[in-house]
């Protein structure tokens, strides 16, 4: 995977379609000895929202190609929307998110991307912004990408989201892989789940941040 740091800008990141993170979604039975890691919960005219993060790990890893300006990582984990109440089952239209927060205190012409992979899954994109998606013989693989700025900053990286109806859902992530190029100095990487219901109620939670 190549890393195309022109034409894309964090301050406008598109998101991928419902479809491409739906396929992630993996039912929902957990595991009893999950650890939780990061869990946010709001409460608004009657439904209780409440959003986690399980088992989330985000390995470092040396940048294949061996260059100083490059940084490579992994992540594992699992996100849960949970919607808790008298009605909860009959809601419809949450919008599940994941992400990621990057810092950085430098580059040179810099891009950070993310790649992931649905197995068995057509996808659909938006394209046309920060988010382009293709479908290989195989595995169907969605990528999101921001342009770093020279200076240091932090920037927040929707990858993907899709909707979904009734009071649960639960995606894996499994070897979701991250590149980045032109930094200096190490990365900072901060993994998110959000979700927003068809009221407009927004509960995220942030977990770590993991240096790479």
């Amino acid at each position: 995977m190549g890393i195309k740091s022109r034409g894309f800008k964090a301050a406008r990141n598109s998101v991928l379609a419902g479809a491409a993170v739906l396929g992630m979604v993996v039912g929902a039975s957990g595991a009893a000895s999950a650890e939780v890691n990061d869990q946010n919960r709001i409460v608004s005219d009657g439904l209780e929202v409440v959003v986690t993060q399980e088992d989330t790990f985000i390995h470092g890893v040396p940048a294949l190609g061996g260059s100083p300006f490059n940084r490579e990582f992994f992540h594992n984990g699992r996100g849960t929307v949970n919607l808790l109440g008298e009605n909860a089952a009959k809601e419809s239209g949450t919008t599940m998110q994941f992400g990621y927060q990057f810092a950085w205190a430098g580059s040179i012409d810099g891009a950070i991307g993310v790649t992931y992979s649905t197995p068995g899954l057509g996808v659909d994109a938006k394209l046309g912004g920060d988010v382009t998606a293709k479908v290989t013989d195989i595995l169907p693989q969605a990528y999101a990408e921001l342009e770093l700025t020279p200076a240091p900053g932090i920037e927040e990286l929707v990858v993907a989201e899709g909707e979904f109806d009734g009071d649960f859902k639960t995606v894996q992530f499994s070897n979701v892989h991250g590149t980045a190029s032109g930094v200096l100095g190490a990365v900072q990487v901060r993994p998110f789940v959000r979700a927003i219901t068809a009221n407009g109620d927004n509960v995220t939670t942030y977990g770590q941040a993991w240096t790479v």
